[in-house]
């Protein structure tokens, strides 16, 4: 593994550790609602989240270094590399996701699952 593909898998950890932490933030500013809507939003805005998670490794990854690799052989080892990273993140989103909700089981982000 070059210093290219390294870079896939960082850019995958940054976006997954943001976007949990943002989901975090957001699960918390949602007020409780007396009718439970507040459950409802709070997943909904779990899993759109989650689904930036590969969205912005992507779209990260391909801007900041795929434009830039000339070697063909790179490039396909990169791009495999960034796929790799997107999906293994975006399952560690989820794995993170239930564990948070389990410690947290009295709190907003219970409701995540």
């Amino acid at each position: 593994m070059n210093n290219s593909q390294a870079s896939a898998y960082i850019i995958g950890f940054i976006a997954f550790f943001v976007l949990i932490l943002i989901s975090a933030i957001v699960a918390n500013l949602i007020a409780y609602a007396p009718d439970g809507s507040d459950r409802r939003k709070r997943k909904v805005a779990f899993w759109i989240l989650g689904g930036l998670v590969p969205v912005a490794t992507f779209a990260a990854g391909y801007f900041m270094y795929y434009q830039n690799i000339r070697v063909p052989s790179r490039a396909e080892a990169y791009m495999t590399a960034l796929s790799i990273s997107s999906a293994a993140f975006f399952v560690a989103y989820i794995v993170v996701g239930v564990v948070l909700a389990k410690i947290f089981n009295h709190g907003k982000l219970s409701s995540w699952f």
